[in-house]
């Protein structure tokens, strides 16, 4: 039964997620249409994808090697907001894509746009509620869903953009605060704050944020592991996709995945009760669930209503048996290709199905832009997943 793809890599909400990032609007937005090409390594070559772009030939001839990615491939370009919004603006290329007759459909996220394309594919009923999706993500949610489920939470004090002065000022004398806008997508709103400095800078940048009016503060927590655990919901159930442990820096920011180890317990425990109530709620398609561990404690730290960075990775291990996993960016130059990639850091160091170790890129157009290129490292140990991602680092930067 054939899958269609449709990675329309888009946010939950608005403009406002833009300010705090190193690109203009409009760069942002061929960056996320570029992102799509990371789906490939979601397929199998009976599936069929829509992208913004023909991918790089040499890099889908490598996947395509190697059992991944897949040959049927609908190119659909524009210039709106999202990859979805070309695809319904593109009458040609929804005739083609309801001609496949998919068996089910994968949405990156599900908002209006895939509503309405899971209708005009005949999938009505495989999308989440936009009104749902938007829901999920915002951390008000999840502080609702922590009371109703039972569930240990972070303590969090809630303070207006309107008046943050104050309340966070009073809060410093034990130590940085995390604050993270009610609405964050991806940590686009979250921030270490450390001292009236720090104050003043989110002051500013919540002033340029008209429609994030919420924020939470709360403590650092002496995070002993951080986890991203995986669903893919459809009615009346959720199975778990994959899990990674997150690499996080002294902010909490994300650096990385690194996968093929068995969750704690009481993470995946906690994930499953959150994931069944979105399930029951009407979620479907993947959703994302942080989760820190402190003294023992699995705390629930962000919903994500949408596939993840580490999706592309989860899917090759599942696939191909390899034992561990690593989800990681490193800097390039922004004329980046495959065949230069493949030079730089040496055949055997590209993935080998066989020996189930190596290396794959997720894409290359973005890093024009971006200049930094995501891939999925694997490997037999941690221990050689480790030597894997730092000569492949220093290859890079050679």
């Amino acid at each position: 039964m054939s899958r269609l793809f449709i990675p329309a890599v888009h946010l939950p909400h608005g403009r406002e997620v833009f300010k705090p990032l190193p690109f203009r609007p409009s760069q942002f937005k061929k960056i996320l249409k570029w992102y799509s090409e990371r789906a490939l390594l979601q397929c199998s070559p009976g599936d069929a994808i829509v992208l913004s772009h023909r991918p790089d030939e040499d890099y889908l001839r490598f996947l395509l090697e190697r059992g991944l990615g897949t040959e049927n491939i609908t190119v659909c370009e524009g210039d709106r907001d999202n990859l979805a919004q070309d695809i319904l603006a593109d009458k040609s290329a929804l005739a083609k894509l309801a001609e496949t007759a998919p068996a089910s459909a994968q949405f990156y996220i599900h908002l209006e746009e895939e509503d309405e394309l899971a209708e005009k594919l005949g999938l009505p009923n495989t999308t989440t509620h936009p009104t749902l999706t938007r829901m999920f993500n915002t951390l008000y949610f999840l502080i609702r869903l922590e009371e109703d489920l039972d569930i240990p939470s972070i303590p969090r004090v809630q303070v207006r953009s309107s008046r943050l002065m104050e309340p966070l000022s009073g809060m410093l004398g034990n130590g940085p605060l995390f604050v993270r806008g009610n609405e964050s997508c991806g940590g686009s709103q979250a921030y270490r704050v450390g001292g009236e400095d720090d104050i003043q800078t989110l002051v500013k940048k919540a002033g340029r944020n008209k429609t994030i009016t919420r924020y939470f503060a709360s403590p650092f927590l002496n995070v002993e592991e951080s986890w991203n655990a995986q669903y893919l919901l459809s009615e009346g159930r959720c199975e778990l996709f994959g899990a990674s442990r997150q690499e996080l820096d002294g902010g909490y920011a994300h650096k990385g995945n690194i996968g093929g180890a068995k969750p704690p317990t009481k993470a995946l425990e906690t994930a499953e009760k959150i994931a069944q109530r979105l399930s029951e709620m009407g979620g479907r398609g993947m959703v994302g669930i942080d989760l820190l561990i402190s003294g023992g404690t699995a705390y629930p730290a962000e919903i994500n209503a949408r596939e993840n960075t580490s999706t592309p990775a989860i899917a090759v291990w599942r696939k191909t048996g390899a034992p561990h996993f690593r989800a990681m960016k490193a800097a390039v130059s922004r004329d980046f290709t495959f065949s230069r990639f493949a030079r730089m850091v040496g055949e055997n160091n590209l993935f080998n199905p066989a020996q189930k170790r190596g290396a794959i890129p997720f894409h290359f157009r973005a890093s024009h832009l971006t200049g930094m290129l995501d891939m999925a490292l694997f490997a037999a140990t941690g221990e050689e997943l480790d030597t894997l991602a730092e000569s492949i680092r220093h290859r890079l930067t050679a």
